[in-house]
């Protein structure tokens, strides 16, 4: 094909000799658009009334388009016998365009080949025909649904538009039709053309209308504002200009020239022309038609203008012009600019105008952006009404508060009041009279889009789904707006199975998607559904939709949870590529925050992250600060971290967050209270984030009443925006033992109507798993799984429960139907519970046999996989079998780690095996593991067992001196001098004023001195318990009050057993999970552009399967899991 380059667009007019009706053809070539048209009013004399009854050629007979096809080649062949070599070329191009379009379309790439496709044929023409003559104004609702049942909905669309221009000239020139409803039907015939795309067949439509002006119809405002939506979306202002060229050299059409040239960016060409046209002959459509096309170009001054002049030189209620309509339009027009509006709103009060409904919906959008509460948007509503002196807004303004207010309450943790409900009931009846009085489609859109967004904040998502489809009923669901409205509340519910089903009715129904439609899909998945994720991103892919700058802080989190670097790291490449083509706005501060998470481990490649935000001029951005100085305290490199904290300003308050979670991963209450005094003078706002670090730091701490305190602070401050606080203060009330409270977050976030997301269920599942709470574990599954599938984290949970309270054949079905789902199938993680589930029993053979399950689905042994096995052969005895262990894993490069070495410290030094023990320790020495205090610990404790006392006292002086000394730790010493019977050592602990005291402590101090017969002792530290508001575990309990029945003392043992209740032993309740708890503290803001999706409660997968290998060193005191 040749491609003719010229200076300007050519429009091209052939005329058929001969023919009743003219063959119009249009072609516009320029040098960077070749845009073939279709044929329209392609009438040949077989088709003209004179020649009604003529035969049609056998060659070419044909139905419906397919006769179509056949009469525009005969067409082309009459043009090359007839016309010059262009006309030929142009009727060439006529045909291939009309191939083309037929066969592929931009938006016929969205839609799934499903169903039959079926020609437009006789009978889709009849009923178009019967359409049009007895309903001309609904023949585009009847188009739209036409579309639904076609699997070529453009091919369909198009077909039935070429159509309908054909029908609507006969009868305009047989007056069958009113030019009234024909000017109806092609403004909304305009509209679908811009709602599906189709530029081209915009501008045929707008043709064929100034050609119907000879039949009387004429051409309003809204056809060329209809043909600049078609041409803005190909940025072809070009075209728009030469439209305002033809149409000036017509006098009745000079005005839409003005409007034109104004749309095109021709602002001189506009008002010399404007200037050119007598005042006397404008009227009101006029001027409101120039205030909109002001309006769109954002050129408010012009408005203002206009307006002044108008209302200088007429006066309200007197001459032509309507100057409450002027007004009106003039203050929906200038929405854009808050001053301009408020003095056209003063002007309507000073000359007593009537403003439209729209008018005052615009006010109140312009005022609502200011508000922070729904108490405030009620207020500026009652003040607008007062201030107009109307009894009420309308809907326009009823609208935006709707909309207004469930932005404000999606973000709070309040559902609604009965004023919102009212006003969504009131929006719903009026959409229900337009319904039922067929007039629907003069509905505005943000009517529809409100009504959704009011149910869908109220929680009311039955109401929803009912509105929603009565809607679709009615034809009015149009493209995808609504459709993605629904998706983002059903999202923002985390409802995952609504969420999966709209979308596939959206791809059945090839409705449009956008990168809004697959951000709401991506947000809910998260990283628990990882097929589907692929799934949708290749189906994304495949559309061709580009990744919107929003959704790469989604997606990077996503794929970072799933440790998917490679995807990470081509999204990061997308990013770079995107800046280099000068769109900086990708590389965002959310951006850098996730990518610095994700490569958290990697200190190089965040050096270079920080490096290239500082490029940015992100450096200046709190959110990036504050991941700075996270990733700088993960690596405990403080020098860098004070120098950037000493350079700022000031402190922002997530720099507080991450400087509070920092001094409690370094156990520093001192530097805590000091932050929180510090924020309280500066007079920091405590936001939901700060207040769960705080809860989760006070519960390391030890401090029940502070974790309370800070609770209910932050319930009454409604701070509270999330589920994840109720986690975060759950597993603090956990830590500390107040079971009771754990239910009391469980039952408050319930009551909260706070959307739980996956985290959060399995954050609580594991806090009651841990509890042994089978009844409330299954209240919260129920829960869960009406609104979510099965996915593969939670799942596990569920094995790693079953397995951890012995019920292993309940764990096996799981696991079998793990096996048969295609969204929760067995990960590592899920293999690695259950092993260590057999492991727990000594069940050898289960255990070798659910390794070879997980070798054969093809995950690679790590030193998980072996910690549990030596685990395992541990508990059944087979210390044989151990050695060729250690033997295999050293064979296949892996080394061995903390978890690993306390695994066989443990099982050597309880089968007093004291030469092994020895040797392990020396072979710990000399391959430089680090010796971190729980490691001291259990080595400390593993030559107690073995009786070797002096070794042991040099590793508890060693674990004593180290710096990151831990609490639990300083307890395992106490234990082993208890167990040793010495309480002399034990004393001379207590004395030491540096060490910790925990309740754990004195209960161990007191069981050892009573066992002693030191009584006196034992009632000292009773007191001191007592003073601290310390319990009794119910091992102490027991054991006291039993020697005090050997010694006859009936009544005080009854006393000792009900002395403030009993609380469960910490061995028998927590186990060890400070390590999992560092890292959930660590990891606690896993999503900073979306709260919802966080998944930081949940411990990450190399935690979970650490935990998988349980240790216990000397009796029970120190637990690694």
């Amino acid at each position: 094909m040749t491609k003719v380059k010229r200076s300007k667009p050519l429009f091209f007019f052939f005329f058929g000799r001969g023919l009743q009706e003219p063959l119009v053809l249009v072609v516009v070539v320029d040098l960077k658009y070749i845009i073939f048209f279709h044929f329209f009013l392609c009438v040949f004399v077989l088709f003209s009334p004179s020649h009604g009854q003529g035969r049609r050629s056998a060659r070419h007979r044909g139905r419906g388009v397919s006769g179509f096809f056949a009469r525009a080649v005969q067409g082309v062949v009459f043009m090359r016998r007839g016309g010059n070599l262009l006309q030929t070329v142009a009727g060439r191009y006529a045909v291939w365009s009309q191939l083309r379009f037929m066969s592929s379309t931009p938006c016929q790439l969205q839609g799934s080949r499903v169903g039959h496709y079926r020609p437009f044929s006789s009978e889709d023409e009849a009923q178009l025909a019967a359409v049009l003559t007895t309903k001309p104004r609904h023949v585009a609702r009847y188009v739209r649904q036409s579309m639904l049942h076609s699997r070529r909905r453009i091919t369909q669309f198009r077909n039935s538009v070429t159509f309908l221009m054909i029908a609507l000239q006969s009868k305009l020139q047989k007056g069958e039709i009113a030019p009234d409803d024909a000017l109806a039907l092609a403004e909304s015939l305009m509209r679908e053309c811009v709602d599906l795309r189709q530029g081209d067949m915009a501008h045929l439509l707008f043709r064929a209308s100034i050609r119907f002006r000879r039949y009387g119809m004429k051409i309003g405002f809204q056809l060329v504002k209809h043909l600049f939506d078609s041409y803005r979306t190909d940025n072809a202002k070009d075209l728009m200009k030469n439209m305002a060229d033809e149409l000036r050299g017509e006098e009745s059409l000079k005005m839409l020239a003005v409007v034109a040239y104004q749309f095109a960016g021709e602002y001189d060409e506009a008002r010399e022309l404007l200037q050119e046209i007598p005042q006397e002959r404008l009227v009101t459509s006029d001027y409101t038609a120039l205030i909109e096309a002001y309006g769109m170009t954002s050129r408010y001054d012009e408005i203002m203008n206009l307006v002044r002049q108008l209302f200088s030189t007429h006066k309200a209620n007197q001459g032509y012009l309507d100057l409450d309509a002027i007004l009106s339009t003039g203050l929906v027009a200038i929405r854009g600019d808050n001053n301009g509006m408020e003095q056209l709103k003063e002007m309507a009060l000073e000359h007593r105008v009537r403003l439209s409904e729209k008018a005052i919906g615009a006010i109140m959008r312009s005022r609502l952006t200011s508000a922070k509460s729904a108490a405030e948007v009620y207020n500026l509503e009652e003040a607008l009404r007062h201030e107009l002196a109307v009894q009420t807004l309308g809907m326009a303004a009823e609208t935006a508060v709707i909309a207004r207010c469930s932005e404000l309450l999606s973000r709070s943790q309040k559902s609604g009041d009965d004023v919102m409900l009212r006003k969504v009931q009131h929006l719903e009846s009026v959409v229900e009279e337009c319904v039922v009085n067929d007039t629907v489609d003069d509905i505005e859109p943000s009517y529809l889009l409100s009504l959704i967004k009011g149910y869908g904040v109220l929680g009311r998502f039955e109401d929803m789904n009912r509105c929603f489809t009565s809607l679709k009923n009615a034809g009015v669901v149009r493209d995808h707006r609504l459709y993605d409205e629904m998706l983002r509340w059903y999202a923002h519910a985390y409802n995952l199975k609504e969420v999966i089903a709209l979308k596939e009715e959206m791809q059945e129904k090839q409705i449009f998607h956008t990168a809004q439609t697959y951000q709401h899909v991506f947000r809910v998945l998260d990283k628990y559904y990882p097929r589907m994720v692929e799934k949708y991103m290749n189906e994304m892919r495949n559309k061709g939709i580009q990744i919107e700058s929003f959704m790469y802080p989604t997606l990077l989190r996503v794929f970072g949870e799933l440790q998917d670097f490679h995807m990470v790291e081509q999204l990061y490449r997308e990013i770079k590529s995107k800046v280099a083509m000068g769109n900086t706005n990708v590389f965002s501060a959310a951006v850098v925050v996730q990518l610095l998470k994700s490569y958290q481990n990697d200190m190089e490649r965040c050096n270079s992250i920080i490096h290239e935000a500082e490029n940015y001029g992100l450096l200046a951005n709190e959110l990036v600060q504050a991941e700075i100085v996270q990733f700088y305290s993960v690596h405990n490199r403080y020098d860098y971290l004070h120098a950037l904290v000493s350079r700022l300003p000031y402190k922002s308050p997530d720099m507080y967050r991450v400087l509070l979670r920092d001094a409690a991963k370094r156990k520093d209450r001192r530097t805590f209270n000091a932050l929180l005094k510090e924020m309280q003078e500066n007079q920091v706002v405590i936001n939901e984030r700060i207040f769960g670090v705080v809860v989760l730091a006070l519960g390391y701490f030890n401090d029940l009443d502070g974790v309370k305190r800070y609770f209910h602070e932050a319930l009454m401050n409604n701070a509270v925006r999330t589920p994840l606080f109720f986690a975060l203060a759950a597993s603090a009330f956990a830590r500390l033992g107040d079971t009771q409270a754990v239910d009391e977050c469980w039952r408050d976030l319930v009551e909260s109507k706070v959307t739980i997301t996956m985290p959060v269920y399995n954050k609580f599942l594991d806090l009651y798993m841990a509890n042994n709470n089978v009844e409330k574990v299954q209240q919260i599954l129920n829960t869960m799984m009406k609104l979510v599938p099965p996915n593969p984290v939670t799942a596990t949970t569920v094995v790693d429960m079953l397995g951890k309270m012995g019920r292993l054949e309940e764990m096996e079905s799981v696991l079998e139907e793990m096996s048969r789902s295609t969204n929760a199938v067995p990960t590592q993680v899920t293999y690695h519970q259950a092993m260590n589930a057999y492991a727990k029993t000594g069940d050898v053979a289960k255990m070798e046999a659910m390794r070879a399950k997980m070798k054969e689905e093809g995950f690679q042994e790590n030193h998980v996989t072996f910690n549990i096995l030596f685990e395992g052969y541990g508990r059944a005895k087979r210390y044989e079998h151990i050695k060729e262990l250690v033997e295999e894993r050293r064979s296949k490069q892996i080394p061995m780690e903390e978890f690993g070495y306390m695994g066989l410290l443990n099982i050597y030094s309880r089968a007093r095996m004291v030469e092994e023990t020895s040797k392990l320790v020396e072979e710990m020495v000399a391959s430089g593991v680090p010796f971190t205090s729980r490691m001291l610990s259990a080595v400390a404790s593993s030559f107690s067992h073995i009786g070797d006392i002096p070794r042991m006292e040099h590793y508890i002086s060693l674990l004593l001196s180290h710096p990151e000394c831990r609490h639990r730790d300083v307890e395992s010493i106490y234990l082993i001098y208890s167990k040793m019977r010495d309480t002399v050592k034990l004393q001379e602990l207590l004395d030491t004023e540096n060490l910790p005291k925990t309740q754990f402590i004195y209960n161990v101090c007191v069981a050892a001195f009573a066992r002693s017969g030191e009584h006196t002792k034992v009632a000292s530290l009773l007191t001191q318990m007592e003073e601290k508001g310390f319990f009794l575990t119910r091992n102490t309990s027991i054991t006291l009050s039993s020697l005090l029945l050997k010694a006859g003392k009936l009544e005080l043992a009854q006393t000792v057993l009900k002395w403030k209740g009993c609380a469960p032993h910490r061995g028998e309740e927590e186990g060890d999970e400070l390590a999992a708890d560092e890292s959930q503290l660590l990891r606690a803001d896993n999503d900073v552009s979306s709260s919802s999706s966080s998944s930081s409660s949940l411990i990450p997968e190399t935690t979970r399967d650490e935990a998988a290998a349980v240790v216990t060193v000397g009796g029970g005191g120190v637990t690694a899991s």
